[in-house]
Parts: structure tokens; C-alpha cells; sequence
């Protein structure tokens, strides 16, 4: 009896890891609900500071620290113009701490 509960159970949870898994390195655009673009004034290790220039989120801030791992197969410098999608949520510290979805350079 224990062993059929054990193996139910194990299946159940083979089955939600599965179906869980996204496989493809693509951004998963529907968690975005705002975007801005700004400017990189600093770079640390996978994080930079982005000076912001355009966006609703101007209303709580004018810096935002971006995660810039969402991009990895760009290089990004100080001074490159980004485009910047997150899910909307602000943590009003300074600079502002967002959760990027994706993050692209713009001309």
C-alpha cells in the first residue's frame, strides 16, 4: 500500500516538474506590463544603473538598477541607449530595484 502511494506520488510530481519546465530561452513577454528606456551610467558584474529618460516609472525615481543577465547575448556599455520591460512592480529605494523581463539596447 505504501509503495502505490510512493509511486502515485513520485508521478504526480515527475508530471509538475515537466510541466513547469520552459524550455525555450525566450523572454516570456506577458509578464510584462510596463516598459521605459534610459541610459547606462554604471556597470557591475550583471547589474547596471540606468539613468531613466522616458516611462511611467519617473514617478517613483530617476535611477532603476537593471538585471542585465535577461540579455546575455548583447554586451552592454555605459552611455548605450536600453529599452527596459519589467512586471511593474517598483521597489522605491534609491536607486529604484525593478524585476526586468527583458532588456534590449535602442538607437
Amino acid at each position: 500500500m505504501i509503495r502505490k502511494i510512493w509511486i502515485l506520488f513520485s508521478s504526480f510530481l515527475i508530471i509538475l516538474l515537466i510541466a513547469c519546465n520552459n524550455t525555450d530561452n525566450k523572454p516570456i513577454t506577458s509578464d510584462v506590463t510596463s516598459t521605459f528606456t534610459g541610459t547606462i551610467t554604471e556597470i557591475y558584474d550583471q547589474t547596471a544603473l540606468v539613468h531613466i529618460d522616458e516611462g511611467e516609472i519617473t514617478k517613483s525615481g530617476s535611477r532603476v538598477h537593471v538585471d542585465l543577465s535577461k540579455n546575455s547575448e548583447t554586451t552592454f556599455h555605459v552611455g548605450d541607449k536600453v529599452k527596459v520591460g519589467y512586471d511593474g512592480e517598483v521597489r522605491e529605494s534609491d536607486p529604484l530595484q525593478i524585476n526586468v523581463v527583458f532588456i534590449e539596447k535602442v538607437e
